[in-house]
């Protein structure tokens, strides 16, 4: 065993000796003579000299930039193939306008829809029906929305949300889905505006004015135990005007749809103050917006709203025939 070891330690040396180039096998490299290196630089021209770095610098990044897209673009198509589909949507739930529209001729005629995901609706009389928590009087013409005080403070872009919206700046919550509220106005017969909102830097153009509204807010008043009823907008304070606005042009202007569903239901916005077309109610002669300019939009009326948490009935009544702006 110990001779075969030798042998092969032997082979290995035989082997790295004839690996040497010719003319140095005797000891190591040597180096090369002033004249030869003078005489490889004479024949090398300039083709051939190896780049700088600061020259390659920018090869090197933009490769390395590249690579790290591809390689972003393949961690995105991971994850989206990786991730679960969303479920089905409900049958009943509406996706487009016109699904709104067959609900409400469906509630009108006595056979309102029952498949899942359809707003629950309740015939009550032949002239009142529930929608969820809202009241719809189609002889008065008028909805009745509960609704709670949300802020006693501060500046505002919205009347109203629902819950898990924009409370911070809104002067009530309400206690609805938005959906339905553009549900109760299609059977009361209201006509949406229509806007061209451009290129959404400047305040929208009315193509189509459609059918104006009045909202009155009523609440039994924590302090005197007194009913009171009166204007929503006396719980503004218009900035410009320093006290209460004048009356405001409520309209319908209904929300978008997004993606098979109602855009307000997801973004919670339902009576806005402002230039926002995912709300249900607008107006047409707003204050501008608060954030703004010092002067612009609207604050919370601090002399005239009840404590927070007040409970009230939101009353929305339509004016004229629904379709157009009354004179």
């Amino acid at each position: 065993m110990r001779a075969a070891m030798v042998g092969l330690v032997g082979l290995c040396a035989f082997a790295c000796t004839e690996s040497r180039s010719p003319g140095r096998a005797d000891g190591p490299a040597q180096p090369a003579s002033a004249e030869s290196a003078a005489a490889g630089s004479a024949n090398s021209g300039p083709a051939s000299a190896a780049p700088s770095a600061a020259k390659a610098a920018p090869i090197t990044k933009a490769i390395s930039t590249r690579l790290q897209k591809r390689r972003k673009k393949k961690r995105l198509e991971d994850i989206r193939r990786d991730m679960p589909k969303p479920p089905p949507r409900p049958a009943g739930e509406p996706k487009n306008p016109e699904d709104l529209q067959k609900l409400s001729d469906a509630a009108a005629g006595g056979n309102p829809v029952k498949k899942p995901g359809a707003p629950p609706i309740e015939r009550i009389s032949d002239t009142q029906l529930r929608v969820g928590r809202m009241l719809v009087d189609r002889e008065k013409r008028r909805l009745e929305v509960p609704i709670r005080v949300n802020m006693i403070q501060g500046i505002l872009e919205y009347y109203g949300v629902s819950s898990n919206g924009k409370l911070h700046e809104s002067v009530v919550e309400m206690g609805i889905e938005p959906s339905h509220l553009h549900l109760g106005l299609i059977l009361l017969g209201v006509e949406q505006i229509v806007y061209d909102y451009g290129d959404f830097k400047s305040a929208p153009t009315v193509v189509k004015p459609g059918g104006r509204l009045k909202l009155t807010v009523k609440y039994v008043d924590p302090r005197s135990k007194k009913t009171l009823e009166h204007n929503a907008e006396d719980w503004l304070y218009n900035r410009k005007l320093k006290g209460p606005p004048k009356p405001l042009a409520w309209t319908f202007q209904g929300s978008t749809f997004w993606q098979n569903r109602y855009g307000a239901d997801m973004d919670r916005s339902v009576i806005t103050l402002i230039n926002d077309q995912i709300a249900v109610i607008g107006i047409t002669n707003g204050a501008g917006n608060p954030y703004q300019g010092e002067g612009l939009g609207f604050e919370v009326n601090q002399k005239t709203i009840p404590p927070k948490g007040t409970a009230a009935t939101l009353i929305i009544q339509v004016l004229g025939d629904g379709k157009t702006p009354p004179k």
